[in-house]
C-alpha cells in the first residue's frame, strides 16, 4: 500500500520564537529596585515596581528609627557619635569573642590612629573602656567595657531587644528565614558602600 502523501501543513518548518538580540535582563526587578527612590529616572523598558518602592521606604524607616535610637542613647551615655561607635564597636568584638583594639577603631570611623588613641583616652577617662596588655602583642592594648557601662547599655536596650524578641516568636519558621534571607541580602548592598563617582 502506497504512503499517503503529507498534508502541507505536516512539511512547514517549526516555528520558531522571536529571539531578542542583545543580553537577556534576568533580573529587572532586582534593578527597578537598585534606582527606585534615587532621583534616576527607569528606563523605559522598566516598568516601576510598587513593591520596590515600599521596600526602599520601609528600610529608610528602620534607618531613620535607628539613626534616632542611636542618637537618644548618646544623650543616656553623654558620648558623642564617634565615642559610641568606638563603645559599640569594642562591645561587638567581646560578644564575637575577639579582642578591641585602637587601631580597629581607626579603621572602623576612618580617622587616624592619633584620633583613635584620644577616642580610646576619652573613653577611659569617662569610665567606659578599660585597657589591658594584649599577650600577642606588646605593643597593642586590649580593650574592653567597663560592668558599669555593659549595665548601662543592656538597660537601655533591654526594652528594645523584649520587643523584637516578640516580634520574632509571632513569626513562622518560613517567614523568619524569608526575613533573614532578606536582611542580610540588604547588608550585603549595604556593606558594598555607595557607587564610586
Amino acid at each position: 500500500m502506497a504512503t499517503p502523501a503529507p498534508h502541507a501543513a505536516d512539511t512547514l518548518p517549526p516555528q520558531t520564537p522571536d529571539v531578542q538580540e542583545g543580553p537577556v535582563d534576568s533580573q529587572p526587578a532586582l534593578r527597578n529596585a537598585q534606582v527606585v527612590g534615587t532621583g534616576m529616572p527607569l528606563l523605559e523598558e522598566r516598568a516601576p515596581t510598587d513593591a520596590a518602592s515600599e521596600i526602599l521606604a520601609r528600610m529608610r524607616r528602620v534607618r531613620d528609627a535607628d539613626i534616632a535610637f542611636a542618637l537618644q542613647l548618646r544623650q543616656q551615655l553623654g558620648l558623642s557619635g564617634n565615642d559610641l561607635a568606638a563603645v559599640t564597636l569594642i562591645q561587638h568584638c567581646e560578644a564575637k569573642g575577639t579582642n578591641a583594639h585602637a587601631k580597629d577603631i581607626a579603621h572602623q570611623l576612618g580617622v587616624t590612629s592619633a584620633a583613635a588613641t584620644i577616642i580610646v583616652d576619652r573613653l577611659v577617662a569617662l569610665g567606659h573602656v578599660a585597657r589591658a596588655a594584649d599577650p600577642a602583642d606588646g605593643r597593642q592594648r586590649i580593650l574592653s567595657l567597663t560592668p558599669s557601662t555593659c549595665a548601662l547599655l543592656e538597660r537601655a536596650t533591654q526594652e528594645a531587644d523584649r520587643a523584637l524578641a516578640e516580634l520574632a516568636a509571632t513569626l513562622s519558621t518560613r517567614e523568619r528565614t524569608r526575613l533573614t534571607t532578606l536582611l542580610d541580602a540588604v547588608a550585603e548592598i549595604l556593606d558594598a558602600g555607595p557607587a564610586a563617582s
